[in-house]
Protein backbone atom coordinates (compact mmCIF):
# COMPACT_ATOMS: atom_id res chain seq x y z
CA UNK A 1 0.00 0.00 0.00
CA UNK A 2 1.44 3.12 -1.22
CA UNK A 3 2.42 5.71 1.77
CA UNK A 4 0.73 9.28 2.56
CA UNK A 5 3.40 12.08 2.32
CA UNK A 6 2.45 12.77 5.95
CA UNK A 7 -0.13 10.59 7.50
CA UNK A 8 -2.58 13.31 8.90
CA UNK A 9 -5.74 10.86 9.10
CA UNK A 10 -3.58 9.30 12.30
CA UNK A 11 -1.52 11.80 13.92
CA UNK A 12 -2.12 15.16 14.72
CA UNK A 13 -0.38 18.13 12.76
CA UNK A 14 1.46 19.76 15.97
CA UNK A 15 3.16 16.16 16.76
CA UNK A 16 3.77 15.82 12.93
CA UNK A 17 5.61 19.12 12.95
CA UNK A 18 7.15 18.55 16.07
CA UNK A 19 8.60 14.80 14.69
CA UNK A 20 9.51 16.04 11.44
CA UNK A 21 11.96 18.83 12.81
CA UNK A 22 13.22 16.38 15.56
CA UNK A 23 14.02 13.52 12.84
CA UNK A 24 15.65 16.72 10.79
CA UNK A 25 17.99 17.72 13.48
CA UNK A 26 18.50 13.93 13.42
CA UNK A 27 19.74 13.87 10.02
CA UNK A 28 21.78 17.20 10.67
CA UNK A 29 23.42 15.16 13.63
CA UNK A 30 24.85 12.72 11.14
CA UNK A 31 26.14 15.14 8.89
CA UNK A 32 27.71 17.20 11.46
CA UNK A 33 29.28 13.82 13.06
CA UNK A 34 30.37 12.75 9.89
CA UNK A 35 32.10 16.02 9.10
CA UNK A 36 33.83 15.46 12.85
CA UNK A 37 35.08 12.33 11.69
CA UNK A 38 36.68 13.50 8.78
CA UNK A 39 38.08 16.11 10.31
CA UNK A 40 39.49 14.70 13.88
CA UNK A 41 39.84 10.79 12.32
CA UNK A 42 38.03 10.45 15.86
CA UNK A 43 34.35 8.95 15.96
CA UNK A 44 31.97 10.24 18.80
CA UNK A 45 29.26 7.27 18.28
CA UNK A 46 29.99 5.18 21.13
CA UNK A 47 31.69 2.12 19.69
CA UNK A 48 28.99 -0.07 22.03
CA UNK A 49 25.85 1.27 20.53
CA UNK A 50 27.05 1.93 16.48
CA UNK A 51 25.70 -1.53 15.89
CA UNK A 52 22.43 -0.90 17.48
CA UNK A 53 22.11 2.55 16.20
CA UNK A 54 22.42 1.83 12.52
CA UNK A 55 20.76 -2.22 13.04
CA UNK A 56 17.43 0.42 14.17
CA UNK A 57 17.68 1.84 11.08
CA UNK A 58 18.40 -0.37 8.56
CA UNK A 59 15.13 -2.44 9.76
CA UNK A 60 12.95 0.61 9.94
CA UNK A 61 14.53 1.68 6.64
CA UNK A 62 13.92 -1.46 4.55
CA UNK A 63 11.94 -4.17 6.56
CA UNK A 64 9.25 -1.62 8.14
CA UNK A 65 8.43 1.71 7.11
CA UNK A 66 7.34 4.46 9.84
CA UNK A 67 3.20 4.99 9.22
CA UNK A 68 3.79 8.53 9.73
CA UNK A 69 4.13 9.11 6.11
CA UNK A 70 6.43 8.60 2.83
CA UNK A 71 8.44 12.19 4.39
CA UNK A 72 9.54 10.64 7.54
CA UNK A 73 10.54 7.17 5.98
CA UNK A 74 12.64 9.16 4.05
CA UNK A 75 14.17 10.96 6.82
CA UNK A 76 15.27 7.70 8.09
CA UNK A 77 16.44 6.00 5.15
CA UNK A 78 18.70 9.40 4.93
CA UNK A 79 19.66 8.58 8.25
CA UNK A 80 21.03 5.19 7.32
CA UNK A 81 22.77 5.90 4.36
CA UNK A 82 24.62 8.29 6.73
CA UNK A 83 25.21 6.21 9.22
CA UNK A 84 26.64 3.59 6.75
CA UNK A 85 29.81 6.14 6.60
CA UNK A 86 29.98 6.73 10.54
CA UNK A 87 29.85 2.82 10.94
CA UNK A 88 32.50 2.16 8.56
CA UNK A 89 34.45 4.55 10.75
CA UNK A 90 33.91 3.25 13.91
CA UNK A 91 35.50 -0.05 12.51
CA UNK A 92 38.22 2.25 11.30
CA UNK A 93 38.95 4.35 13.83
CA UNK A 94 36.38 3.35 17.39
CA UNK A 95 39.56 1.96 18.88
CA UNK A 96 40.40 5.06 19.53
CA UNK A 97 37.54 5.41 22.24
CA UNK A 98 38.21 3.95 25.97
CA UNK A 99 38.44 0.97 25.11
CA UNK A 100 39.79 -2.34 27.24
CA UNK A 101 42.78 -3.22 25.88
CA UNK A 102 41.36 -7.22 25.97
CA UNK A 103 38.76 -5.50 23.09
CA UNK A 104 40.84 -4.40 20.59
CA UNK A 105 41.95 -7.48 18.83
CA UNK A 106 38.15 -8.04 18.47
CA UNK A 107 37.01 -5.04 18.15
CA UNK A 108 35.23 -5.62 14.70
CA UNK A 109 34.39 -8.74 15.31
CA UNK A 110 32.18 -7.52 17.98
CA UNK A 111 30.67 -4.06 15.75
CA UNK A 112 29.57 -6.25 13.20
CA UNK A 113 28.16 -9.28 15.62
CA UNK A 114 25.97 -6.50 17.58
CA UNK A 115 25.21 -4.47 13.87
CA UNK A 116 23.48 -8.33 13.43
CA UNK A 117 22.07 -8.77 16.79
CA UNK A 118 19.99 -5.37 16.93
CA UNK A 119 18.86 -6.24 13.13
CA UNK A 120 17.43 -9.11 14.48
CA UNK A 121 16.02 -7.36 17.49
CA UNK A 122 14.16 -4.70 15.91
CA UNK A 123 12.67 -7.08 13.43
CA UNK A 124 11.41 -8.98 16.17
CA UNK A 125 10.62 -6.60 18.32
CA UNK A 126 8.22 -5.21 16.16
CA UNK A 127 7.29 -8.28 14.25
CA UNK A 128 5.88 -9.47 17.29
CA UNK A 129 3.85 -6.24 18.18
CA UNK A 130 6.03 -4.98 21.21
CA UNK A 131 6.26 -1.79 19.03
CA UNK A 132 4.82 1.35 17.77
CA UNK A 133 4.15 1.67 14.07
CA UNK A 134 6.87 4.31 14.08
CA UNK A 135 9.69 2.34 15.80
CA UNK A 136 9.20 4.42 19.04
CA UNK A 137 9.72 1.83 21.60
CA UNK A 138 12.83 0.00 20.25
CA UNK A 139 14.30 3.48 19.04
CA UNK A 140 14.20 4.76 22.47
CA UNK A 141 15.66 2.36 23.72
CA UNK A 142 18.96 2.12 22.03
CA UNK A 143 18.36 5.90 22.43
CA UNK A 144 18.66 5.65 26.29
CA UNK A 145 22.26 3.43 25.91
CA UNK A 146 23.48 6.01 23.46
CA UNK A 147 22.90 8.91 25.21
CA UNK A 148 24.55 6.98 28.79
CA UNK A 149 26.85 5.76 26.53
CA UNK A 150 28.02 9.33 24.99
CA UNK A 151 27.86 10.43 28.62
CA UNK A 152 30.19 7.86 29.29
CA UNK A 153 32.82 8.50 26.54
CA UNK A 154 32.86 12.06 27.62
CA UNK A 155 33.78 11.71 31.20
CA UNK A 156 36.53 8.69 30.16
CA UNK A 157 38.20 11.03 27.48
CA UNK A 158 40.39 13.60 28.30
CA UNK A 159 40.69 15.73 25.15
CA UNK A 160 37.35 16.74 24.81
CA UNK A 161 38.33 19.24 22.12
CA UNK A 162 37.18 15.60 20.31
CA UNK A 163 33.58 16.60 21.04
CA UNK A 164 31.41 18.71 19.18
CA UNK A 165 29.27 21.01 21.04
CA UNK A 166 27.17 21.46 17.69
CA UNK A 167 26.35 18.05 17.49
CA UNK A 168 25.45 17.40 21.50
CA UNK A 169 23.04 20.37 20.46
CA UNK A 170 21.49 18.77 17.65
CA UNK A 171 21.01 15.16 19.13
CA UNK A 172 19.42 16.76 22.15
CA UNK A 173 16.94 18.54 20.35
CA UNK A 174 16.14 16.30 17.80
CA UNK A 175 15.56 13.74 20.53
CA UNK A 176 13.68 15.94 22.73
CA UNK A 177 11.36 17.17 19.77
CA UNK A 178 10.84 13.75 18.77
CA UNK A 179 9.59 13.11 22.50
CA UNK A 180 7.24 15.83 22.48
CA UNK A 181 5.73 14.64 19.30
CA UNK A 182 5.18 11.15 21.53
CA UNK A 183 2.66 12.86 24.03
CA UNK A 184 0.65 13.73 21.11
CA UNK A 185 0.66 10.38 19.12
CA UNK A 186 0.71 8.16 22.03
CA UNK A 187 -0.79 9.46 25.04
CA UNK A 188 -1.16 6.42 27.16
CA UNK A 189 2.49 4.89 26.30
CA UNK A 190 4.29 5.72 29.81
CA UNK A 191 7.10 3.55 28.65
CA UNK A 192 8.23 5.48 25.31
CA UNK A 193 7.42 8.94 27.05
CA UNK A 194 9.49 7.95 30.55
CA UNK A 195 12.10 6.58 28.02
CA UNK A 196 12.03 9.87 26.46
CA UNK A 197 12.56 12.36 29.01
CA UNK A 198 15.25 10.45 30.53
CA UNK A 199 17.09 11.06 27.06
CA UNK A 200 16.14 14.83 28.12
CA UNK A 201 17.90 14.54 30.99
CA UNK A 202 20.92 12.81 30.54
CA UNK A 203 21.46 14.44 27.06
CA UNK A 204 21.28 18.06 29.06
CA UNK A 205 24.15 16.31 31.35
CA UNK A 206 26.16 16.04 28.51
CA UNK A 207 25.35 19.39 27.42
CA UNK A 208 26.51 20.83 30.75
CA UNK A 209 29.58 18.71 31.51
CA UNK A 210 30.60 19.52 28.05
CA UNK A 211 29.99 23.16 28.34
CA UNK A 212 32.08 23.08 32.28
CA UNK A 213 35.14 21.73 30.08
CA UNK A 214 34.92 23.92 26.52
CA UNK A 215 33.92 26.82 28.42
CA UNK A 216 31.60 28.01 25.51
CA UNK A 217 27.68 26.62 24.46
CA UNK A 218 28.49 26.22 20.88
Amino acid sequence: MDQPLINTRDYSVTGLIFNGVGCLLWVIAYVVLVREIRKKKFVEMPAYVAGANIGWEFVWSFFYHPDTGLLYSLSYQAAFFLDCYIFYSTLRYGTKQPIHADMVKYFKYFCIINFAFWILFCYFYRNEGYDTLNGANSGYIINVILSLQCLFMLFQTKDTARFSMVLAWSRMLGTGLITVSLFYFFPENQFVKFLGLSCLVIDNTFITVLWRRHGKLI
